[in-house]
């Protein structure tokens, strides 16, 4: 005997009306401030450029270092012209990440861009994919069209894309591997997780660290030994092709670190609020890059080894949850920048799965905390104090370099604060009763 679809509740059906609204605005908007503006860039440098070079100088057999080899390659590339002084020739780029990107360097410089551009929409799919399947979402539910609208309408996520930035396929790279890590398929997962951190290890990293505590160990050395093999052939490589490049490489790293203005985190870069780490607003206050530095590391230790001892005690906290707060402690003990809080989607997938009891108080919390992102808040503002829309006197008040504009930096502490916090009530929760 067959039995009859059950109609949908009035309320359903139109809360799924409602999303299906949001999603088709949030998708227009990600094209938008994505694609289209990734396509209409006057300029011919963005993100990819010194990847892109760095990359076609090693498939040359020329060391990617030397700010000489940097200027002749653009010169022919694209016609234009860059002072061997700037600090951009001056690469310094994750050896592994130049083998990675030699398929994409292969190309001449505008097909290579439309090449890029379609690895990471494609980077940006699997994210979505990849973590809906892990949460187990299904679609066409009303969480999986919110999860899959929010992202859509994270900022991080049209920035990357418009700036071509390597982040999108690092985490589309990362999230692909956790879903294969939670169907066991270690192997692959730690090829994919050992990819992302041969481009991008201040990303990658805190994620594999999950999976040490786990004690996942073929996952683990198989991550590392992909990001050593990658390096250890992009060396081996120029070494046969006799190319001498260590000394200026090791100069241009230690450039970046003492005087690379474009992402110091202090008042020499006026552009710094572009950056998510913490040093940003702890430099407001102190005024000192060391002492900021210094800061930040305590507070990083403090966030790492509360992390560290909540999910060693518990097996049973749930895998997003943890690798969700461990990605959001990620961001903000080193340099990053607004991009890489594309980060999000993975406390973001857990909160729109979470629906039971004070789990779910948590995961509202950190929603909200999330909305910041859903637009470049700091950039936008930045952007108003340029053209001198905001008053002089918000600008010289003690608060503005302090509190408003690092928001998102704020945000991001208080969000792995949050997550942190669920982790202890979900092992509190787990805890059995003892009767006498």
């Amino acid at each position: 005997m067959e039995t009859a679809t059950q109609p949908q509740p009035p309320a359903n059906r139109n809360l799924k009306s409602i999303l299906w609204i949001l999603l088709v605005l949030s998708a227009a908007e990600f094209v938008v401030r994505g694609p289209v503006r990734f396509l209409g860039w006057v300029a011919e440098w963005n993100d990819l450029s010194q990847n892109y070079a760095a990359s076609k100088l090693w498939l040359y057999g020329q060391s990617p270092s030397d700010p000489k080899n940097f200027v002749a390659l653009w010169k022919h590339e694209v016609g234009s012209r860059l002072d061997v002084t700037d600090i951009r020739t001056h690469l310094a780029p994750p050896l592994g990440g130049l083998l990675v990107m030699a398929p994409i360097a292969v190309f001449p410089w505008k097909v290579a861009k439309i090449l890029w551009l379609i690895v990471l929409l494609i980077s940006f799919v699997a994210t979505v994919w990849a973590l809906t399947r892990t949460a187990g979402l299904r679609w066409g539910e009303p969480r999986t069209l919110a999860f899959v609208a929010a992202c859509l309408a994270l900022a991080p996520f049209q920035t990357g894309i418009a700036s071509g930035n390597q982040t999108i396929l690092v985490v589309g790279l990362c999230m692909v591997a956790i879903w294969a890590a939670q169907n066991r398929h270690d192997i692959a997962a730690g090829v994919l997780f050992g990819t992302a951190c041969s481009m991008k290890p201040q990303i990658g990293a805190f994620l594999v660290l999950y999976y040490l505590v786990r004690r996942r160990w073929q996952l683990f050395a198989t991550a590392l030994g992909t990001t050593t093999g990658l390096i250890l052939v992009a060396a081996l490589y120029l070494w046969l092709r006799g190319v001498w490049w260590l000394q200026d490489y090791l100069h241009n790293a230690r450039g970046f670190v003492s005087a690379n203005h474009i992402d110091d985190f202090s008042t020499d870069n006026p552009a710094r609020f572009a950056l998510i780490n913490l040093q940003v607003p702890m430099f407001s206050f102190t005024g000192h890059s060391s002492s900021a530095n210094l800061l930040t590391f305590v507070i990083a230790v403090c966030l790492i080894c509360a992390w560290l001892y909540f999910v060693a005690r518990n097996q049973e906290t749930p895998e997003l949850l943890s690798l969700g707060a461990v990605s959001i402690i990620a961001l903000l003990p080193v340099y990053h920048r607004f991009y890489d809080a594309a980060l999000l989607a993975v406390p973001l997938c857990w909160c729109l799965n979470t629906t039971r009891g004070r789990m779910n108080a948590i995961a509202r919390a950190a929603l909200l905390l999330m909305i910041p992102f859903s637009l470049p808040g700091a950039t936008f503002l930045q952007q108003l104090v340029i053209r001198g829309e905001v008053p002089h006197a918000f600008i010289q008040s003690w608060w503005w370099d302090r509190i408003v504009m690092p928001h998102e930096t704020w945000t991001l502490l208080l969000l792995a604060i949050v997550l942190l916090y669920g982790i202890k009530i979900n092992i509190s929760s787990a805890v059995p009763e003892v009767h006498s």
